[in-house]
C-alpha cells in the first residue's frame, strides 16, 4: 500500500513538472510551494506558523529535487533511478511535514495527497468535450 502510494504521489509531480516542460515553463519553487501552503491551510487549517515552516520544507524539497534530476540526467540516470530518488525525497519531505502538522491534520494531508495524484493522473483528462 506504502508502495502504491508513493508511486502515486511520484507520477503527480513528474507529471506536473512534464506538462510543464512541454510547455517550456520552468516550475516556480516559490510559486509551488505558495500554493501548496495555500491548499493546505484552506484543507485542514494550517496556523500561521505552520505555513511558514510547511513553506520552507516544500522549498528545500524543490531545491533538492531539481538537484538530484538535473545530477541524475547529466550523469545518464534511467527512469528507474530518478523514481527510486524521487521516492527516497518525497519519504524525507514527508518526514519532515509529519513534524509541523497534528495528528489531527496528518490523516486529511494523506487524504489530499492521494486525491491530487488521482487528478495528476488522469482524473479529469480531456476536460469538458461538448458534454460527451
Amino acid at each position: 500500500m506504502k508502495a502504491k502510494h508513493l508511486a502515486i504521489t511520484i507520477l503527480f509531480f513528474i507529471g506536473t513538472l512534464s506538462i510543464q516542460a512541454q510547455r517550456g515553463e520552468r516550475p516556480d519553487p516559490k510559486a509551488q510551494a505558495k500554493a501548496n501552503v495555500e491548499a493546505w491551510t484552506k484543507a485542514f487549517k494550517l496556523t500561521e506558523d505552520q505555513q511558514k515552516k510547511a513553506y520552507e520544507v516544500i522549498l528545500a524539497s524543490n531545491d533538492k529535487r531539481t538537484k538530484a534530476f538535473a545530477e541524475l540526467r547529466e550523469n545518464g540516470g534511467g527512469r528507474e533511478e530518478m523514481m527510486a530518488a524521487f521516492t527516497k525525497m518525497q519519504e524525507d519531505t514527508d518526514k519532515e511535514l509529519k513534524k509541523i502538522f497534528t495528528e489531527a491534520q496528518w490523516p486529511l494531508y494523506e487524504k489530499w495527497k492521494k486525491e491530487n495524484s488521482q487528478r495528476q493522473r488522469g482524473g479529469n483528462r480531456g476536460g469538458n468535450r461538448g458534454g460527451k
